[in-house]
């Protein structure tokens, strides 16, 4: 008897500790020490919410820098979220698979031997916000010329705004960068 009376103390104590307090504590400690990693790093630009800096979207439009393609379509599709129940992940397709193959083609519009790896695959999560400063140099005369500013304009943003990789390429954040690009003076 003294057994089960144990068993269930520890089971209650147990269920306490790990489904109350400890859920509230690390909520507490992301709200007051880590506020806006732990609300989805969001960005406001002119008042409104614009998106985060931890998912990338899709950009089309060729004033602003293109993001890496995303293998689940930035969730955009909910015909295609509603068949597959997938929010974010690769393709898992092997490089010798017509689809991938076909996929990367239609992403690489312009000179093939001028295209990084970033340009033409989907990253990991199929989400990632973020592109190589070398993907960027290479958009920033498509941007130039919609914009009517000069090249080295948009090189010095993408320096400036440029991140440190450590075993990676440096890299920038597409969104931060296009709305860098929007807050720019003619």
């Amino acid at each position: 008897m003294n057994t089960i009376r144990n068993s269930i103390c520890l089971t209650i104590i147990t269920m306490v500790l790990c489904g109350f307090l400890f859920p509230l504590a690390i909520t507490l400690i992301g709200q007051i020490f880590f506020y806006q990693q732990a609300n989805g790093s969001l960005i406001t630009y002119d008042n409104r919410i614009v998106g985060s800096k931890l998912i990338g979207q899709h950009w089309t439009e060729t004033r602003y820098f293109h993001g890496r393609p995303s293998a689940v379509d930035y969730n955009m599709n909910p015909e295609k979220l509603y068949k597959n129940g997938v929010s974010s992940g690769g393709s898992n397709e092997s490089n010798g698979n017509t689809e991938l193959i076909a996929r990367v083609k239609h992403h690489v519009k312009f000179d093939n031997s001028n295209v990084t790896i970033d340009a033409a695959t989907s990253s990991g999560s199929g989400l990632d916000p973020h592109i190589t400063v070398e993907n960027a140099l290479k958009q920033a005369p498509r941007i130039a010329d919609a914009r009517h500013i000069s090249t080295s304009r948009v090189a010095d943003l993408i320096q400036h705004r440029k991140q440190r990789g450590v075993l990676t390429n440096d890299y920038v954040n597409v969104l931060e960068l296009n709305i860098a690009l929007d807050k720019m003076k003619d």
